[in-house]
């Protein structure tokens, strides 16, 4: 893995981040160097998902959009949640969104939380 600096990690956590926030809103899917991949419930383009690169995650989509076979069959705690709240991203329709020990490590780690948590107050 190439090392890209603290403001190259910045700048493409920027980009991505905009471009997942996009999607999000627009429904639209995400097209990055390994081609499209929808949004995760998470909020993360499954393209750019460390989760999905390692295998350990097949890709979901929007939790308000999710069926009960689709749940069932993802065993994914994030997606059934988000289902569950009838919300579509945690990011954007969960007010517990930075205190979730259900994202920790699925795919985001304890650091990024903790610097969220502390950018919302």
């Amino acid at each position: 893995m190439s090392k890209i600096g603290r403001r190259g990690f910045i700048r493409q956590s920027a980009q991505l981040a905009a471009v997942a926030g996009l999607c999000a809103v627009t429904g639209q899917k995400a097209y990055g160097a390994e081609g499209a991949a929808n949004i995760g419930a998470c909020g993360l383009a499954c393209n750019t998902c460390p989760l999905m690169k390692a295998g350990k995650c097949k890709g979901c989509g929007a939790g308000n959009a999710a069926s009960a076979e689709m749940v069932a069959m993802k065993k994914c705690p994030v997606l059934s949640c988000a289902n569950m709240k009838k919300i579509d991203y945690c990011g954007t329709g969960c007010a517990k969104f930075a205190d979730c020990a259900k994202l920790i490590g699925r795919p985001y780690d304890k650091e990024f939380i903790a610097r969220i948590k502390e950018k919302l107050g």
